[in-house]
């Protein structure tokens, strides 16, 4: 379970980075940041991760030198893959970071759908948030739990629909995992947003749908919607009492959300940036703000989180060639 800050050695790590920089880099540091920083958001105008970075950057330039400013740039689509290929394409010169999620990093490269190779493409900042996502039932619902809604769809092949904002994204792969593991046929119902999926499940169109936990919470207190089992490793302490697919003995993914810059990054300048997403998420004004509206602050210093990115991407890879879809 997690509600407060994880902390690593990222004070340690950055300063060494910079004591044993090269005279090279050291130089591209000085000075830094000389003009804005262009941010690029993998999310519309107004969605859920473009409002959390909208949330965040003021924090992060306040703990830069040389009075920093960001230009936030929406590139939204294709399951983040156009902001991240932006980043892959921009000049290693500090001056372009982008937000992440997991899919586009573990996931669609495995797909041939994208032109970088997959995460070792870049160079990982930090991770700013975890998430978790729950497979939800409306309040009539017949099902009490997992273990029901399975044994009915094991009976009633592709009867039972599900609604994801997705295909092969972070939500739908530990679903084809879970169909794969209880030997059963869900009827995958694919919608653009999780806004969509509330929407249908409430509205009867589906039996269950997979929502972000911050999403739902109203709806929950309300009695109007209710999260059976986690589908992600991470637990939020207002529904710590639902079990995860790992506590009932299937497979949990996980989702974080990073920030990333173009491979070749400086050194010095990755710990710039780092050292003040540290400091912005340690601010208590944030962490207040990011806490009210259920987000699971979880920095993670650049070891951490290429750590975390490569063992998921061996879980990925995984589910992908079990379920077929790799050879």
């Amino acid at each position: 379970m997690l509600t407060f800050l994880t902390k690593t050695a990222a004070t340690t790590l950055a300063c060494a980075t910079i004591v044993l920089a090269t005279g090279t880099s050291m130089a591209a540091a000085e000075g830094y940041p000389e003009k804005p920083i262009t941010w690029i958001i993998p999310d519309g105008a107004g969605g859920g991760l473009d409002s959390i970075v909208r949330t965040i950057y003021p924090y992060v330039e306040k703990n830069l030198p040389n009075d920093a400013t960001f230009v936030l740039k929406n590139q939204p689509g294709a399951t983040q893959t156009i902001a991240v290929s932006a980043v892959f394409n921009a000049e290693p010169d500090g001056y372009t970071i982008g937000q992440a999620s997991v899919a586009p990093l573990t996931i669609m490269p495995h797909l041939g759908r994208t032109t970088y190779s997959g995460y070792e493409d870049f160079e990982l900042i930090a991770n700013v948030f975890d998430a978790a996502h729950y497979i939800v039932l409306p309040a009539d619902s017949p099902f009490a739990n997992l273990e029901e809604l399975l044994a009915h769809a094991k009976e009633n092949p592709g009867q039972v629909r599900i609604g994801v904002d997705g295909v092969y994204n972070v939500q739908h792969l530990p679903l084809l995992n879970l169909e794969l593991s209880a030997d059963v046929d869900l009827n995958e119902i694919t919608y653009k947003s999780s806004a969509d999926t509330k929407k249908a499940v409430l509205g009867g169109e589906i039996e269950a749908g997979i929502m972000p936990s911050h999403t739902i919470i109203g709806e929950y207190e309300a009695g109007t919607l209710v999260p059976i089992v986690d589908v992600m490793e991470i637990k939020p302490d207002y529904f710590a009492e639902i079990p995860s697919l790992n506590d009932l003995g299937y497979t949990s993914s996980q989702l974080f959300v990073g920030v990333i810059a173009p491979k070749g990054t400086p050194d010095d300048i990755q710990a710039i940036l780092s050292g003040a997403i540290d400091a912005a998420l340690q601010d208590p004004e944030l962490v207040a703000a990011l806490e009210k509206r259920k987000i699971m602050i979880n920095y993670n210093d650049s070891e951490t989180y290429l750590a975390r990115m490569q063992e998921l991407d061996v879980v990925n890879k995984g589910i992908l060639t079990d379920l077929g879809v790799l050879k």
